[in-house]
């Protein structure tokens, strides 16, 4: 912890001077450690479309040698840098106190065969700059396997979530190595098709074999000053750092040769036992399933058990069912977000393990409600059968979109139907309350409830009240296979007829959502997260306050007397964007400076280059070139690295956008154009400084208040417009 309190003392984004001081005491470190550690300082250009962005970054990079004379090496990867309005102890303090204390571990120990390389990258959480930018570096070409650390929270499971592809062979090598494996294929099949990045995403494009893993639990403090070392979960810190030096002496000490096999399905089934097989096996096991499928109906039909016709009424009664419930959850979620205090739902919420129990009983009471309903007429065992039919359509075709993430419905339906076939075979369908019949069953529901049980707390884990309904779903399917066993309840329990155990719960759920509802009143342990801004035109000297949100909260309502709504169009040409805006008054801040150092034309094409910089010291640079014609601009360069960025059409003509994050310690960059000869083009220069003027807040900041997360929240903005 003592590497997580030194790192997360203030925010660090790129560019600050927290930043450079955290990295001074990680060189340090490191030099203690004897990873005779180095500094590389590069750009890097992210192009998209319409935005080019240039990160400056300072990567720190230690080495450890191996005893074999081989070039092969294991990389170690966390990122340094933090948001601008968070203390970075989980996201990503973890990651490297875990590199740290795995280089003081392997010093006391035997050399490995293999180097190992420990890479604290820069700007990570600006565009993966620092992973980028190490591609540049001569070690990237020895990297033979690669190990990163995360956060998206304070707390949970280390959890490896991400892997290459043909994952084979490092899948059967994490399973058996790590002290607390916690993986699964449905983890790596779901982010594999989602937008989310971190470092290994560089690195596994790039072709390299390695794993990724992170916890995501406490996830309203991801990304916020509460991300502190106070608030962080020792236990996941430690799983980080146990996980990833054994990994690392292990993969140190055997062959980086072949570090690709095909796809293998691997997941936790009870606790830190994870089951691990080749992917091809799956068409076996969906063999098996169907058959057994067929011959517990055929047997259920012949012990009059079911009818074909009360089968298929089951499966769309289920189906509406499901429909229902998780149809249900949209208003009454919608009513919980309007209850409560100032909040975003992407945020997420404090009280995240009492809003998951609070849905479980609610979903759960509605589920015995409905069951209740349809079971006076329908028979148990033809909705069962429902069930399953609608089970292994689901089955069918997770199989075809996402094999290696199938085992989730296809082990649960599996031994379920093997179940409820000997409960047919011993006619214990008809002695329904004996001791066999609730064994048997309750037997073969394990696999179901140990395998989805967790997936269905991960998925409210990772979406919480953003998007509860994918929980609900999960749960409610679960809820199908356990449908004999529920009905025993309901039996014991109901009294005169009535659904007394539904009722019940769905009351119990109501006072543990209010509950919830209750404890997210901001306190400063429990802080509201603020949107806010400062912008200056110091042409016109008029300023504005903006939000990204509509509703103000009981501090920045002070900056929002009159508040309007529109986009951004009197500072950025391209703007589309609304935000809220008010007038602020204009403060005399010293605005960012482009000088010309040359000027010169030949052949038809001027080159022009500018000195940007910012008195204010600003970490960041905005500028948008606006050529006096269409074809004016030929190309543009930031610190040396070509721009290949899109204009957008604007009432001033094509806007070119461009931003640089990390401003070195000198605060300047170099900018240079090329121009066609006789015709001129118009700059406009934005510096961003962290933080809001102290001066224009008539209401200093309340300790149950904090800045939004985000990297346009909490800025003090100023505008500069030049022509050339």
């Amino acid at each position: 912890m003592q590497y997580v309190r030194k790192i997360a003392q203030k925010p660090h984004a790129m560019g600050t001077a927290a930043h450079a001081n955290v990295r001074r005491y990680l060189v340090g470190q490191m030099q203690q450690l004897g990873l005779h550690p180095q500094v590389q300082e590069t750009n890097v250009v992210n192009n998209a479309g319409a935005v080019s962005y240039v990160g400056h970054v300072y990567n720190i990079i230690g080495r450890l040698k191996g005893s074999a004379n081989n070039e092969q090496a294991i990389l170690l990867i966390a990122h340094y840098d933090s948001q601008p309005n968070a203390l970075g102890a989980g996201d990503d303090g973890t990651g490297v106190a875990a590199l740290l204390e795995t280089a003081r571990a392997l010093q006391q120990g035997e050399p490995l065969q293999h180097d190992v390389i420990f890479l604290l990258t820069d700007g990570e959480e600006y565009g993966l700059y620092g992973a980028k930018g190490f591609l540049k570096h001569p070690w990237a070409k020895q990297v033979a396997l690669v190990l990163n650390l995360e956060a998206r929270g304070n707390s949970g499971s280390s959890m490896t979530f991400e892997m290459n592809p043909q994952n084979g062979w490092i899948a059967r090598q994490f399973v058996q190595v790590a002290p607390y494996p916690f993986v699964s294929s449905l983890a790596y099949e779901i982010y594999s098709r989602m937008p989310n990045n971190t470092d290994f995403t560089i690195f596994k494009e790039a072709g390299y074999s390695g794993l990724n893993s992170a916890f995501i639990d406490g996830f309203v403090h991801y990304h916020k000053l509460t991300d502190s070392p106070r608030n962080l979960n020792q236990n996941s810190l430690q799983q980080h750092g146990s996980n990833l030096l054994a990994l690392t002496q292990h993969f140190g000490n055997i062959s980086l040769a072949h570090t690709k096999a095909p796809d293998a399905v691997f997941f936790n089934f009870i606790g830190s036992w994870v089951i691990n097989y080749k992917k091809d096996l799956n068409i076996l096991w969906l063999a098996l399933t169907t058959l057994l499928l067929v011959v517990t109906f055929v047997v259920g039909k012949r012990r009059e058990a079911l009818t074909v016709g009360q089968v298929a009424a089951g499966f769309f009664l289920y189906l509406l069912m499901l429909v229902i419930v998780v149809g249900l959850f949209l208003p009454v979620n919608n009513l919980v977000l309007g209850l409560l205090p100032y909040s975003h739902t992407f945020n997420g919420v404090y009280s995240a393990d009492a809003f998951f129990i609070g849905y479980m009983l609610l979903a759960l009471g509605l589920f015995l409600l409905l069951s209740w309903a349809v079971l006076r007429w329908l028979r148990l065992f033809s909705l069962l059968m429902g069930v399953f039919i609608l089970w292994f359509v689901l089955l069918l075709a997770l199989f075809l979109a996402a094999p290696a993430a199938s085992y989730l419905l296809l082990f649960p339906l599996l031994f379920v139907l093997g179940g409820v076939l000997v409960v047919f075979l011993l006619d214990l369908h008809q002695k329904q309350e004996s001791f066999g019949y609730s064994m048997i069953l309750l037997l073969s529901v394990v696999p179901a409830v140990f395998l989805l049980m967790p997936i269905v707390q991960v998925v409210f884990v990772a979406f919480s009240l953003q998007l509860p309904m994918g929980m609900v779903a999960l749960f409610v399917l679960l809820l199908g296979l356990l449908l004999p066993l529920l009905s025993i309840i309901g039996r014991s329990y109901n009294w005169r007829g009535l659904p007394v155990p539904a009722l019940m719960l769905l009351l119990l759920g109501s006072i543990e959502v209010t509950l919830a509802v209750a404890h997210e009143k901001p306190t400063s342990e429990r802080p509201l997260h603020s949107h806010v801004s400062y912008f200056l035109n110091a042409d016109t000297n008029q300023a504005l306050w903006i939000s990204a949100f509509q509703k103000t909260d009981n501090w920045n309502r002070q900056f929002f007397p009159n508040p309007t709504t529109g986009s951004l169009n009197e500072l950025y040409p391209m703007a589309g964007i609304p935000y809220l805006k008010n007038e602020a008054r204009a403060l005399p801040l010293a605005a960012p400076l482009a000088e010309v150092v040359q000027n010169t034309t030949a052949g038809g094409t001027r080159v022009l280059r500018l000195r940007l910089s910012s008195p204010r010291g600003a970490a960041h640079l905005e500028m948008v070139l606006l050529p006096e014609n269409a074809a004016g601009l030929i190309s543009a360069e930031v610190n040396g690295e070509l721009l290949d960025v899109q204009p957008s059409l604007t009432d001033a003509g094509p806007a070119y956008f461009v931003r640089l994050h990390g401003l070195p310690p000198s605060k300047d960059a170099m900018l240079a154009l090329r121009v066609k000869s006789g015709s001129n083009i118009r700059l406009l220069l934005y510096d961003q400084v962290i933080g809001l003027p102290q001066e224009l807040l008539a209401q200093p900041r309340p300790t149950y208040v904090i800045p939004e997360q985000g990297r346009d929240s909490n800025l003090t903005v100023v505008r500069k417009s030049y022509t050339f």
